[in-house]
């Protein structure tokens, strides 16, 4: 049994991501610890994540050029791509589609423990009091609803509604389709990072 626990930067991105393009579908990978432990009650580390697409999600060649910039940056970093994040169009759907299931399952083959992240985009909110998201694991040849535990801390959640309620913040996430139209804008978001990293930074924000 794996648990899975997600960093307050990875966290405040996903729903960053959401909250910029509220009326379209967005998708990323989640970035783990690469750890070596073979053990039945490991905690899988989610550190960061690298937001991919908001117009066409499931683009074979735009996919695959990002997924390999970003495996060579994990490789710089010590990371692994561990999971797969997705906030569908429709607000009130939060399954994942073919395009979550195909990109989870290629993630799933290089790292047996990844997961997929359905965003729950009711609790993309500056008054949502728990986790914005459903977690999907690969058993039996099939993707299941897991029945999870608390993955972030009651200051991460306090902490991303107010990053949702400030603009400032959340508009500054750049995804591929950003670094697409103009390469200067940084799919590794350095910037945000170090907002949502820094206590005093952030504090100038809020």
């Amino acid at each position: 049994m794996v648990d899975y626990n997600v960093s307050l930067q990875a966290y405040c991105k996903i729903l960053s991501h959401a909250a910029k393009y509220p009326h379209s579908s967005v998708n990323g990978v989640l970035l783990a610890e690469d750890t070596k432990v073979k053990d039945s009650n490991k905690c899988l580390k989610m550190v960061d994540t690298i937001p991919l697409f908001h117009v066409c999600l499931g683009l074979t060649p735009m996919l695959e050029f990002a997924l390999t910039l970003i495996d060579i940056y994990c490789k710089s970093k010590g990371l692994v791509i561990g999971g797969y994040y997705q906030a569908n169009e429709n607000y009130c759907n939060s399954k994942p589609d073919n395009v979550a299931y195909l990109i989870g399952k290629k993630i799933q083959e290089y790292f047996a423990d990844s997961c997929i992240f359905m965003v729950n985009n009711n609790k993309v909110s500056p008054q949502c009091v728990s986790e914005a998201y459903k977690i999907y694991l690969y058993k039996d040849n099939m993707w299941k609803e897991a029945d999870k535990k608390q993955t972030v801390e009651e200051e991460t959640l306090l902490t991303a509604s107010q990053v949702l309620e400030t603009p400032a913040i959340y508009r500054k996430l750049m995804d591929f389709d950003n670094h697409f139209d103009d390469i200067k804008n940084d799919w590794r978001n350095i910037e945000l990072n170090e907002i949502l990293t820094n206590k005093e930074i952030l504090k100038n924000y809020l």
